[in-house]
């Protein structure tokens, strides 16, 4: 073998041996238990602690706090966003109805993460040019995001 190919291969070796050395002590020992996942995260996520309470928690099947607004939401083009999408985690809330949850989120750039015009988005669904639709005003000021189909 010539004496340059044996360099070569003895600097490919060595970097290989060096790679998995190293690998040694940065992959966790969990990694690969279950595929390409690391075990020991489920525990961990499910340390996490929860903050929502679901959509059902303000409809007024175990309360009557928010009984009117969900059963206009309900049956509005809204149904699918879930409540807490705009107004934040609201498990403390339903728990003790003291603690107030974060106001929702009336941006025009909240709004507009489903609403500003994409080529991608389905023709039928209801987009609008951010630049030329509601002067720069909150999308609130007009539309009820709670009955959206009203002005």
């Amino acid at each position: 073998m010539q004496p340059h190919l044996k360099r070569a291969f003895i600097i490919l070796v060595l970097v290989i041996i060096g790679f998995l050395f190293v690998r040694s002590f940065i992959v966790p020992e969990s990694f690969g238990q279950y595929g390409w996942y690391r075990g020991d995260s489920v525990a961990e996520l499910r340390d996490i602690p929860v903050g929502y309470a679901g959509s059902a928690s303000c409809s007024g099947i175990n309360n009557e706090c928010h009984k009117t607004t969900y059963s206009i939401w309900v049956d509005s083009r809204h149904k699918t966003v879930n409540c807490e999408t705009c107004h934040g985690p609201s498990e403390k809330h339903v728990i003790d109805t003291r603690v107030m949850p974060e106001p929702a989120n009336d941006t025009r750039e909240f709004c507009g993460l489903c609403h500003f015009k994409r080529a991608a988005r389905p023709a039928d669904f209801p987009q609008i040019d951010p630049e030329t639709h509601g002067e720069n005003l909150k999308c609130a000021y007009c539309h009820n995001p709670h009955k959206p189909w009203f002005l």
